[in-house]
């Protein structure tokens, strides 16, 4: 009855709680890592190749959208998708297009647009075809994934899936080198949108509008509409972009991994540096791109984080933010922050032979996606976006992810950031990263790192520590300040006295010297 013996009662019932549920949690990820992804969930399925644009406006605003480019028609290298087509757009009638048009006057040499449903795209693409249009836009009418698009087979009317894809080319029959499809219909353009796309369409009612190759732009690839939010966009980062990220990241890596420290379950490196305001102008120009994404200000987003998976690494636990704002001394978090999105870019592009040994590109691998598991393959810039919370805050458990094995003779390296819900403070972004400025690339010694922010949880409690260190923040810099301040005001004064012109004095003339002052009058 002792307040001791309830203290241990307490400890003790506490530790065995935590005993159960660590041997329940290693029971579910067991079960989890050994998840199967069917080879039609695979992602990516797009590539350059596929992806092409369209556009609309006035040259004050200008809108656009991304488009599929069809198995039967001309692909987007072709020098027609090159050099683009612009003319107007004409709705089909009937909408489908599943009947010969009957206004098929106004479809010549113009862009007919159709709606999916009802009959093959094939069918649809011989009408369009046949009235002599242009190009042939046809709008995906699943409401359900408002974001998805895909290209288009001939003799199909959904999306294929890969047994279907490989009977059709074991069976030698591929689109392109079908004898059934007209000349017209293999030289004509003919591309999908998405059904959000199309609304926007509907909403701005173009009269013109220019189709053309995508040309290595950043394009959207949607993978799950339910839960998580997942979507993929590609050539998310140009060649100078990485260059410049792992100029800036690669000597902290190298130094942690030639100390063997930071090296997550013995197969993953992970190396940051808080840049802050000193990212450069290259990366400053991702961080806006990737802002423009996510539809978050730039304040919003972390510092990038490097990680390196070393070869034959095999596959890690389930990774999953209980606090949607995982703590890292290192690399400068603010448990204030709550974490909506987090973004991950695959740096090189992982290609297995064996397509027994498929599972084994280090892919991240989502087991708990909504309605199937899904994985990702390394591709380079390939950047893989989802979000971690809910619309009420609250953490989204499917989005709980994972790295795949990764093979012998294979390195995986990647870039991730997060998006928080508030903005980094200022003295995250711009103090921080003056002050340790002068540590190097390597930055501050991990232990020093994590014994001051104990000392800070020690002295304000857990949830003022992070308040108390951007005033030591701001204080810090005010001391380095005031005497860079004495120094460049001495300097400008000492500037402007040698500017300053000196005063002449009046030397009298010899005619002066003979003459003596009147009284009372001043010389």
């Amino acid at each position: 009855e002792t307040r001791f013996g309830k203290s241990l009662v307490v400890v003790v019932s506490g530790e065995v709680m935590k005993m159960v549920l660590k041997i329940l949690l290693l029971l579910w990820l067991v079960s989890s890592s050994g998840v199967e992804i069917d080879s039609d969930h695979i992602y990516p399925k797009r590539s350059n190749e596929d992806a092409a644009l369209l556009e609309w406006g006035s040259s004050a605003i200008i809108h656009n959208a991304d488009c599929v480019v069809s198995t039967f028609g001309p692909s987007a290298a072709h020098p027609e998708f090159e050099l683009g087509i612009e003319a107007e757009l004409v709705t089909a009638n009937p909408r489908q297009g599943c009947e010969p048009l009957t206004n098929a006057r106004s479809v010549a040499t113009q862009i007919v647009i159709m709606v999916r449903g009802g009959c093959t795209f094939g069918v649809k693409a011989t009408n369009a075809a046949k009235a002599g249009a242009a190009a042939l836009i046809v709008i995906n009418n699943d409401r359900r994934s408002p974001d998805r698009s895909f290209a288009m087979a001939f003799s199909a009317t959904g999306e294929m899936n890969q047994k279907e894809k490989e009977r059709r080319s074991i069976g030698g029959g591929d689109d392109k080198s079908s004898d059934i499809i007209d000349p017209a219909v293999a030289s004509m353009p003919s591309v999908m949108i998405s059904y959000a796309a199309g609304q926007q369409l509907r909403e701005h009612a173009p009269r013109r509008m220019r189709l053309f190759a995508g040309g290595g732009r950043p394009f959207i690839e949607s993978v799950t509409d339910v839960t998580p939010v997942l979507y993929l966009v590609h050539n998310a980062m140009t060649q100078q972009e990485l260059d410049a990220a792992l100029s800036s990241l690669t000597p902290a890596l190298n130094a942690k991994e030639k100390a063997k420290t930071n090296i997550i379950g013995g197969s993953t490196i992970r190396a940051h540096r808080i840049l802050g305001i000193l990212r450069g102008s290259t990366l400053n120009t991702f961080y806006e791109r990737v802002s423009s994404i996510v539809g978050h200000p730039v304040e919003y987003l972390s510092d990038l984080v490097l990680e390196k998976r070393l070869q034959n690494s095999p596959t890690s636990p389930v990774r999953d933010d209980l606090r949607l704002s995982r703590f890292n001394a290192e690399t400068g978090d603010d448990l204030r922050l709550t974490t909506v999105m987090t973004v991950y870019i695959f740096i090189n592009t992982i290609h297995i032979d064996n397509d027994q040994d498929n599972a084994k590109d280090g892919g991240l691998i989502f087991p708990r996606a909504r309605p199937h598991p899904v994985r990702i393959s390394p591709t380079k810039a390939l950047a893989t976006i989802w979000y971690s919370a809910m619309e009420d805050g609250s953490l989204d458990r499917a989005a709980a992810h994972l790295d795949g094995a990764l093979g012998p003779g294979n390195h995986s390296y990647r870039l991730h950031l997060r998006v928080y819900a508030q903005p980094r403070s200022l003295a995250r972004r711009l103090l921080l990263p003056l002050l340790l400025f002068p540590f190097g690339p390597t930055g501050p010694n991990k232990h020093l790192a994590i014994a001051t922010r104990r000392f800070f949880i020690r002295s304000f409690s857990e949830l003022k520590a992070d308040a108390a260190i951007d005033i030591v923040l701001y204080i810090l810099f005010a001391i380095f300040l005031t005497p860079l301040a004495a120094v460049a005001f001495f300097a400008y004064t000492v500037y402007e006295q040698s500017r300053a012109k000196p005063k002449r004095r009046s030397i009298p003339s010899k005619s002066d010297h003979g003459k003596k002052k009147a009284p009372g009058k001043k010389a």
